[in-house]
């Protein structure tokens, strides 16, 4: 798969970091109690983390393109 341009590369790791753990309280908070929604975050926005991670290392989605 070719890696997208800058920008959007940019714009999809900031929401794979906000979405997720975001969503996950508020789902957790409305199924739940206030405690298991902050637990809920903690846990996807680890695992958000740690992709988000991967695909800047890993992946190189941190260097910005050569014209």
């Amino acid at each position: 798969m070719k890696k997208p341009k800058y920008p959007y590369r940019i714009a999809i790791l900031m929401a794979l970091l906000t979405i997720p753990p975001i969503g996950a309280t508020q789902l957790g908070w409305y199924l739940y109690d206030r405690q298991t929604g902050f637990d809920y975050g903690m846990i996807v926005g680890t695992f958000s983390v740690v992709y988000a991670a991967w695909l800047m290392y890993e992946k190189k989605w941190r260097e910005e393109d050569e014209d």
